[in-house]
């Protein structure tokens, strides 16, 4: 009888014994979560459950990154989608997080831009489904003193359209180009692009000088047929859109008049913004329909 006992007690002190660590780790991945922003704790709390064995580096990012930027990780980490969740390291985030708020503070629009815009248009990392990279500090190295000489965003945006493409040679071809959601690297390496992947690159420089930036397109012109992406720039309190790779005035492109024609109620024939913040809309891409995590909005009437 004693031995039964005994062996009771061994048995339920070893079960409690290995389940103390799961207590702790719970707990103190609770109060690392407590440290974002309330708006954001439910969903990130979601999103770390789906993070698999990534988990420890997106609650190592939260734990050791700077209070005055904790705020923009909460963000991303709750609206990144699922893929990113599983692989992106603490360092990317960080590393991402810095160099966001570290142009922001050193250029003339930085101060100028709001909080929501900054979140969803300079922070994020990427912009559809092309391959995840740490462009940011390589670009604010190499343009934050070329925008910041132009002193206004149009000025800024104007001379890195071009300034961009002359520096890593990269031009658009419909067949050379390697695959339509090419990643800056990707497009830098090859030189050839297509009109998403000289978008993402140009967003992506943008972003990196504190630009509010976004891939915009249709994926089906009304009419003549074919699709398009190009770049929606936030200048004083508007949204303007530019062509990839060339430099012009806002709001003035080969594709203005028939932009007009897109159809608001149709979802292939719509313009669309990509948003990071997640929103009832997807950006259809017509590289793979089976896609509906590239959250956006609708945005047709703006160019009638």
């Amino acid at each position: 009888m004693k031995r039964a006992i005994f062996v009771f007690l061994l048995g339920s002190f070893t079960l409690l014994s290995l389940s103390l660590p799961l207590l702790s780790i719970a707990s103190s991945e609770d109060e690392i979560i407590r440290l974002l922003p309330q708006e954001y704790q439910a969903q990130v709390k979601i999103n770390l459950s789906k993070a698999g064995s990534n988990r420890q580096q997106l609650t190592s990012a939260i734990a050791t990154i700077t209070p005055r930027e904790r705020p923009s990780l909460g963000f991303i980490l709750a609206h990144a989608p699922e893929r990113d969740l599983r692989t992106v390291s603490a360092t990317f985030l960080k590393e991402n997080s810095e160099y966001a708020h570290k142009a922001r503070a050193l250029t003339p629009w930085g101060k100028m831009i709001p909080e929501e815009i900054f979140l969803n248009d300079v922070l994020p990392y990427a912009n559809v489904t092309e391959q995840r990279e740490q462009w940011r500090k390589d670009f604010y190295q190499r343009f934050l003193e070329v925008a910041i000489k132009e002193k206004s965003i149009a000025g800024a945006v104007k001379k890195l359209n071009q300034y961009v493409f002359d520096t890593f040679d990269v031009r658009y071809h419909a067949t050379l180009r390697k695959k339509p959601d090419q990643s800056p690297y990707e497009s830098i390496a090859i030189k050839y692009a297509s009109c998403t992947g000289l978008s993402i690159l140009i967003v992506d420089a943008l972003r990196a000088v504190a630009i509010p930036a976004r891939l915009a397109g249709i994926p089906l012109w009304p009419s003549t047929g074919g699709n398009h992406t190009w770049v929606e720039v936030w200048d004083a309190g508007s949204w303007h859109y530019i062509e990839a790779a060339s430099p012009g005035e806002y709001d003035h492109t080969w594709f203005s008049e028939r932009a007009k024609l897109a159809h608001e109620s149709e979802q292939m024939s719509s313009i669309y913004a990509v948003s990071f913040r997640h929103t009832p809309t997807y950006f259809p891409l017509v590289w793979n329909h089976a896609v509906t995590d590239v959250h956006a909005v609708n945005v047709t009437r703006r160019y009638k």
